[in-house]
């Protein structure tokens, strides 16, 4: 038979075991009721985003930018809370995904306007050279098997970014090379990996003009070495073992000894060899 005592302790500890099970229902109810209202109020239009601006776009469009936008944005989090909600859209990675999706965007910065409407300001890569795929290069002009170039922009920083058009003419140097012919797209890869060694490639190739000599294009070679094919057929070997600043330094002292000085017109050389420090060789033709 149980005490008086047994039995009231039992039902204190029953009372307790209720009392806190009474107590974690309301905050369950609470916690629920307030991802519901605050799922509720998310989904007012008023505080959804609805509308991209764009600033700074030629040939990124408004209506590109602000579909692509608003279609990353669609969907919720946890099935409860819309992504385009105003307070906390995916910035972030929405700038990522638009820099991602339109190679020629080189800067970009999102913020809020009102509730229902985000500005995109873009600064748009600018073209600087181009990079052409061509698998049968000779010492003349490159040339598809086809007859035809499938080339792209460079920005400075050796970033290809856009399909460039046919030229006629040398509005923009060409560099060849170090992408593989293999890939379906060159898009946003970069020509070399380091924006200083294209610098230093880009400053050589202004030097050679400097001295009166017409350069046609660039060659990377699989060795990291480099062929500059000048108008006339000659080439200028070079790599990048020792400062270019001193290499273009080197070439113009061979310019100007006697068997160069009176040269006029295109180069008389089958090639220049820069990659032996002051240790210069060449061939006339």
């Amino acid at each position: 038979m149980l005490s008086t005592k047994s039995i009231s302790h039992e039902e204190y500890l029953k009372k307790k075991r209720n009392k806190k099970l009474w107590r974690w229902s309301i905050v369950l109810f609470l916690i629920i009721l307030i991802i519901g209202i605050t799922s509720y109020l998310s989904h007012r239009p008023e505080v959804r985003i609805s509308k991209i601006e764009l600033n700074g776009g030629i040939l990124v469009t408004q209506v590109d930018v602000e579909s692509k936008s608003l279609i990353y944005m669609y969907g919720s989090y946890l099935w409860l809370f819309p992504r385009n909600n105003a307070f906390w859209y995916p910035h972030d990675a929405l700038e990522q995904y638009l820099v991602e999706t339109f190679k020629r965007i080189d800067t970009i910065k999102i913020h809020r306007k009102g509730l229902q409407t985000l500005v995109v300001d873009i600064k748009e890569r600018k073209p600087f050279a181009i990079w052409c795929n061509s698998p049968k290069v000779s010492t003349t002009t490159p040339t598809m098997e086809d007859g035809s170039e499938d080339c792209y922009f460079i920005d400075q920083n050796s970033t290809i970014f856009a399909k460039a058009p046919n030229f006629s003419g040398d509005a923009y140097f060409k560099y060849y090379g170090l992408i593989s012919v293999t890939d379906d797209s060159p898009i946003g890869k970069e020509y070399i990996a380091s924006i200083t060694e294209f610098n230093e490639i880009s400053d050589f190739v202004s030097k050679t003009k400097e001295l009166s000599i017409r350069p046609l294009y660039l060659l990377a070679k699989d060795n990291g070495e480099f062929s500059l094919v000048l108008s006339g057929g000659g080439e200028i070997y070079f790599d990048m073992k020792e400062s270019l600043s001193n290499i273009g330094q080197n070439l113009e002292a061979l310019l100007k000894t006697s068997v160069f000085a009176s040269t006029t017109g295109d180069l008389p050389v089958e090639y220049i060899d820069l990659r032996y420090g002051n240790k210069l060789f060449y061939k006339l033709k």
